[in-house]
């Protein structure tokens, strides 16, 4: 699958922190949008074998604080809130693929959403806002 990815544009994106325990994510920009994935593996699965929801969480978690500091063009972000709701089991070997969208920005908040989709099939949901930093101090 991680050639399929690489071949559509994607680019594993390892981090040397958190992420990279959970086995890092993938990252592609399409029309100027930034899209987030990743590979359901078994270091993911709960006890009922299906995707913790930790993960789905850490998920948007990263892939909206990314976007929030792409689209303010700030150096730093922090989470504010962060919601979700699980709208589907996802599988291990399950692709998930999510594309944030900026509902609102100020000069220290960004605010936005996001929904994780299988395939065509939504599995998760998620609102967060992020403060946002726009110098190293």
């Amino acid at each position: 699958m991680e050639h399929d990815l690489q071949t559509a544009g994607w680019t594993l994106d390892p981090d040397d922190g958190f992420v990279g325990h959970v086995g890092g994510l993938w990252r592609r920009v399409v029309d100027g949008q930034t899209q987030f994935a990743f590979i359901a593996r078994g270091i993911h699965a709960n006890r009922n074998g299906v995707v913790h929801g930790g993960m789905l969480m850490t998920f948007a978690d990263r892939a909206l604080g990314h976007t929030a500091r792409h689209a303010a063009g700030a150096i730093r972000g922090a989470t504010i809130s962060l919601t979700h709701q699980f709208l589907a089991p996802v599988r291990i070997g399950d692709l998930i693929e999510m594309t944030p969208q900026v509902t609102r920005k100020s000069a220290r908040m960004v605010f936005l959403t996001a929904t994780a989709f299988v395939g065509e099939a939504p599995v998760v949901s998620a609102q967060g806002v992020w403060r946002v930093t726009h110098s190293r101090g």
